[in-house]
């Protein structure tokens, strides 16, 4: 399951959306609320080209630093824990002979997911998940509780995607990024209303199956 949503939010490959098949009929199994979520998720998939699935996830994950996907920025921000953060996990990779790709930073989403696909210390990946992946995913996926709009212009969906909550800047939390960021094009539906974006979705997704499946 967690290797399917390492694909399912790294950068779009032909595929994606017979993996997102794939996860949601696991997720039925444990996790229903995930599969529901990531139900909407597939949909887009599997009714989007490859082309819009690579501007819509640039949009969202590049594009939107909110919701970038790595684990130690959303954790400490752009600061000296996150170098020790970066050390720690190479030490683990190398310890567990994981092949992590030489051209990613190693606390990507998808490539931690992997690591604990990958790793034989239980406690370990007890620990990673606990510790990094759900407060990770809580910060990318929860909406502020002011309400308060720290960003110019319209998102292309919904709030639900975080877009509201205080940017991190490049220091560290806490404080709000100049200007705001806009995702692409319009998800209105037919009656004109807002839609969740899907890769909010996929993510929530993530962090039900997680809370479900590690009793949180």
């Amino acid at each position: 399951m967690l290797g399917l949503f390492a694909d399912l939010l790294d950068y779009p490959q032909p595929g994606l959306a017979r993996k997102a098949v794939e996860c949601e009929a696991l997720l039925h199994a444990v996790a229903p609320e995930a599969a529901a979520l990531l139900g909407d998720f597939r949909g887009f998939a599997e009714e989007s080209p490859l082309g819009r699935l690579e501007e819509v996830y640039s949009g969202f994950f590049d594009l939107n630093p909110i919701c970038h996907p790595y684990l130690g920025y959303q954790l400490f921000g752009e600061n000296y824990k996150r170098s020790s953060f970066l050390l720690g996990l190479k030490e683990r990779y190398r310890a567990e002979a994981f092949d992590a790709s030489p051209n990613e930073i190693p606390d990507r989403l998808s490539i931690v997911l992997r690591f604990i696909v990958h790793s034989n210390d239980g406690e370990g990946a007890d620990a990673l998940v606990r510790e990094g992946l759900l407060p990770a995913l809580k910060r990318m996926t929860t909406k502020p509780e002011s309400g308060r709009d720290d960003h110019d212009g319209q998102a292309e969906f919904d709030g639900d995607t975080g877009m509201a909550r205080r940017q991190l800047d490049g220091h560290g939390h806490g404080e709000v990024l100049a200007g705001g960021f806009v995702l692409e094009s319009s998800a209105d539906d037919e009656r004109g209303e807002r839609q969740p974006h899907p890769y909010h979705r996929a993510l929530e997704a993530l962090r039900v199956a997680l809370r479900e499946t590690w009793g949180r």
